[in-house]
């Protein structure tokens, strides 16, 4: 079962993206769901369908692959969401990129 929790990297008081970590590691998305660019999760941290297997829009019902992001259910059905580049170092988990990136707001 997967688990995700929501970070503020940009710290503009909301949680811009999300890292989920499944059996073979870890998986960091835009927290923006590709139908109407509102966060997915309806309370902090509730990212994931209840099995923990698909990660979900609580505003539209979209579903989403967490391997790949590629909505398979809903209104977005086709659509991804945004994958953000990581690295993992000493055991702490890293974006690789800019402080001021568009993808995080």
């Amino acid at each position: 079962m997967g688990q995700a929790r929501g970070f503020d990297p940009a710290k503009s008081g909301r949680d811009t993206v999300f890292a989920l970590r499944r059996s073979d590691g870890i998986r960091v998305y835009r927290n923006h769901c590709p139908h109407q660019g509102v966060p997915l999760e309806y309370r902090k941290d509730r990212f994931l369908s209840g099995d923990g297997q698909r990660i979900l829009c609580y505003a539209h019902g979209a579903h989403f692959d967490a391997d790949s992001g590629l909505c398979t259910d809903g209104p977005c059905r086709g659509m991804s969401l945004a994958s953000l580049p990581l690295v993992i170092e000493d055991g702490w988990l890293y974006l690789a990129l800019a402080p001021d990136s568009p993808l995080l707001r």
